[in-house]
């Protein structure tokens, strides 16, 4: 909806940190929606951020869940920039700081933080984009996904709460429940401290075991709530790591099979791997119990275990809020 509302009167530039940022590009190009130029990395890591033009939009991913990279930080976007910025925060919103003078759509949705029921997605509007809208000369857009009036006002009912058909009030009390929840519980101070004790227990489990390690090597750039991690093998003879994909599908099936973990896969397009929520409604006991079963899981599958001499040494990070 942002996209198609919103590019246009300016290039834009792409950040392909993930699986989705890259949907997003190729959308882009598809609908030829602007004039595009993207900032690519390697897999696990943010692209670099220097080569920002300010007369640009920039459209980016604030959480990858593919790959469990986000950016860094957002100082590099300048605050009074002529173009505008729009973020996908699907899985950002409540995990993490958002730097709200920097962006000026923000995109999210009710299932990803709080845990509440699919298919709703928000979107936030700042002074410059309504303005953008404004302006007129915007290409078509479908009706379903029109945020402007026929004479190129802001549709401000949808800011109302009306919506075009109707949504199910379960999921609005569910959202609601969510959100009562979160404030017994301290507030977004508080969700970003859950997530940061998540991460800890995670952190300390990968840097104490030998086979595993981050998507995400750089540590900066990591999402603290989107935990991937890949397998560590390097006792295997060159081409064998090919069998890594069967080695984890053997343990994700051995924990469903247990009842231990549910939906750990790593991203359809992400390497072979593990994907885990560590988001604020989950509980970092249940965590510390979950890196039990991989290890167990690990064993079962490979019989000979790592030998002592391929133990891989980490050096040890700071706690990421």
């Amino acid at each position: 909806m942002a996209l198609q509302n919103l590019l246009g009167p300016l290039p834009v530039e792409t950040f392909l940190s993930d699986s989705f940022s890259q949907y997003w590009a190729n959308e882009i190009d598809a609908l030829a929606l602007a004039p595009q130029s993207r900032h690519i990395c390697a897999f696990g890591d943010f692209p670099n951020t220097s080569r920002i033009g300010p007369n640009h939009d920039i459209v980016l991913v604030l959480n990858g869940t593919s790959s469990g990279v986000c950016p860094p930080d957002l100082d590099w976007i300048l605050p009074d920039r002529a173009g505008l910025v729009i973020a996908d925060a699907v899985s950002a919103a409540f995990t993490r700081h958002i730097d709200f003078d920097r962006i000026d759509v923000l995109c999210w949705s009710w299932q990803k933080a709080l845990g509440g029921e699919g298919g709703h997605g928000m979107i936030a509007l700042s002074p410059r984009a309504q303005a953008r809208l404004k302006a007129g000369g915007r290409k078509p857009v479908a009706r379903l996904i029109r945020l402007h009036n026929p004479d190129g006002s802001v549709n401000k009912a949808f800011f109302d709460g009306r919506t075009i058909s109707t949504p199910s009030m379960f999921a609005v009390e569910d959202i609601h429940s969510a959100l009562d929840w979160a404030e017994a519980c301290g507030g977004l101070s508080a969700l970003l401290n859950r997530v940061a004790n998540n991460y800890a227990v995670m952190a300390e489990w990968v840097n104490s075991t030998p086979w595993v390690d981050w998507t995400c090597t750089n540590s900066a750039a990591r999402s603290t709530c989107s935990i991937t991690l890949r397998l560590i093998r390097e006792r295997l003879a060159a081409g064998e790591k090919e069998d890594d994909g069967k080695i984890v599908a053997r343990m994700i099936r051995l924990l469903e099979a247990e009842g231990a973990a549910f939906d750990i896969w790593s991203y359809g397009d992400a390497p072979p791997g593990f994907r885990i929520w560590a988001g604020p409604t989950v509980e970092a006991d249940d965590l510390a119990i979950l890196c039990e079963w991989l290890a167990w899981a690990y064993s079962e599958t490979c019989e000979a275990g790592t030998p002592p001499e391929a133990t891989v040494v980490r050096d040890r990070e700071p706690v990421q809020g």
